[in-house]
């Protein structure tokens, strides 16, 4: 058995270094939660490999991608979860922990103007997906949660009491807050950009069908599409003898338009289509509805690298302005009246501008700190406020 095992060893040993140039290491995404280190340390990542041996077609980048990650986050929820109206004197706030797999298959096809990318990449993949809920860690201490103004924060039980059971509005905490669930996308990405984190020029686009089937979730059966397409140009750029950057200063603009619907959209579903995900100081998951338009605009003033390509300050003046329309996700399904966003006396136009200051690390994460102006909408959390600071770690777009 033993000399067995050491041929097993030797020969996935071996295996390891042949193909080792094909693999690649991945890092796609960071998150925090808001009460620990006021969001500036990281309680989620998500890290995996790419396998790039393969070639399907001669010139263009055949790529199998892996992730694997999870964490402990924080969430807020923006709807009554017996209605599905939209809470505009309180919300709900709880403890989310998480793990989510990924794999993902894309081809490119064509090439760019861009030297060493393909014109355009379709891709499909599956994401399966496990979430338990908790009570917030700030259960019973006073937060904003509201027009109310600071009050105690409540269980999950006493936000949901009688309506746990089959939940309609959020059909991935009923029963015992905990889902399982699997999602499939495609989608096709023009890439006509050449990005150099401290310049821009060029253009991408990009259409994305995501699908969680009924059949393949008990928590979970929705569809979503997305398009999202940026443009950028370069103002100005100062390099020195060694091609570092000095100072640059890059015009970015962004068209992100989306429509979901289901009888069950979960609440990872919603989080990222919400307009207040996506207009910089409002709250992720809130205006949540079936379609949602924005642009975002960006001016971005990046600093020296000062030693290594790829890490440097960056200082980014924006202005977002965006619009919902449609049902209140989860309404209008499975008996539940459709609550639309004509219905509620919230503004359906908004619109924000402000600043991020933060350190560019490479082409993975942007830390730093956030302060925006509401000129238009309400961030609900803090309906009273107009300006709105926090921690970032990407950029949006």
């Amino acid at each position: 058995m033993k000399k067995a095992l050491v041929v097993v060893l030797v020969v996935f040993l071996a295996v390891c270094s042949v193909f080792a140039g094909d693999f690649k290491f991945l890092f796609t995404e960071l998150d925090q939660h808001t009460e620990i280190l006021a969001g500036f340390l990281p309680t989620l990542v998500t890290v995996g490999t790419s396998y790039e041996g393969l070639s399907l077609i001669d010139g263009n980048l055949t790529q199998i991608q892996a992730t694997i990650g999870g964490g402990y986050t924080q969430r807020a929820l923006f709807q009554n979860p017996a209605t599905g109206a939209p809470l505009v004197d309180d919300i709900m706030l709880y403890d989310q922990i998480q793990v989510r797999w990924n794999l993902r298959l894309q081809q490119g096809f064509g090439q760019s103007w861009v030297e060493g990318k393909d014109l355009i990449t379709a891709y499909a993949g599956y994401e399966g997906r496990y979430e338990k809920a908790r009570d917030s860690m700030v259960m019973g201490q006073e937060r904003d949660r509201g027009i109310s103004g600071k009050t105690a924060i409540p269980s999950l039980d006493d936000w949901f009491g009688s309506t746990l059971a089959g939940n309609k509005i959020y059909p991935d905490l009923a029963d015992d807050y905990t889902a399982f669930m699997n999602n499939f996308y495609v989608g096709a990405k023009l890439n006509l950009m050449d990005d150099k984190m401290v310049s821009n020029e060029g253009a991408t686009a990009e259409v994305k069908f995501q699908i969680a089937p009924g059949f393949a979730n008990k928590k979970a059966s929705y569809y979503s599409i997305t398009l999202n397409a940026v443009g950028g140009t370069t103002l100005f750029e100062l390099t020195n003898k060694q091609g570092l950057n000095l100072f640059s200063v890059v015009l970015i603009d962004r068209v992100n338009v989306n429509w979901t619907d289901g009888d069950k959209v979960p609440v990872y579903a919603s989080m990222p289509v919400s307009l207040g995900r996506k207009v910089r100081g409002f709250n992720t998951n809130s205006y949540n509805t079936n379609f949602t338009v924005v642009n975002n605009l960006d001016i971005r003033l990046a600093g020296p690298e000062f030693f290594i390509d790829g890490i440097f300050p960056r200082l980014n003046l924006f202005f977002d302005a965006g619009y919902y329309a449609g049902n209140y996700l989860n309404t209008g399904h499975n008996g539940v009246d459709a609550v639309k966003a004509s219905d509620s006396d919230l503004k359906r136009f908004l619109c924000s501008a402000g600043f991020q200051l933060e350190v560019c690390f490479f082409d993975f994460i942007d830390l730093g700190f956030q302060m925006s102006y509401l000129i238009s909408g309400a961030n609900i959390r803090t309906p009273d406020k107009k300006f709105i600071a926090g921690a970032t770690f990407f950029l949006d777009f």
